[in-house]
């Protein structure tokens, strides 16, 4: 079961901008190891 909310559970306002944070959040989300890739291994 999914559920969809459409707001967020923290606000946060980063002070600049961080390609190293940015970097290292994106291979969390979509990368070789990622959740959104091991998920879909699972689900496949």
């Amino acid at each position: 079961m999914f559920r969809h909310t459409d707001y967020l559970q923290f606000d946060a306002k980063p002070e600049k901008p961080d390609p190293v944070y940015a970097h290292k959040l994106q291979e969390l989300i979509g990368g070789a190891f990622g959740e959104m890739t091991v998920t879909m291994q699972y689900l496949f």
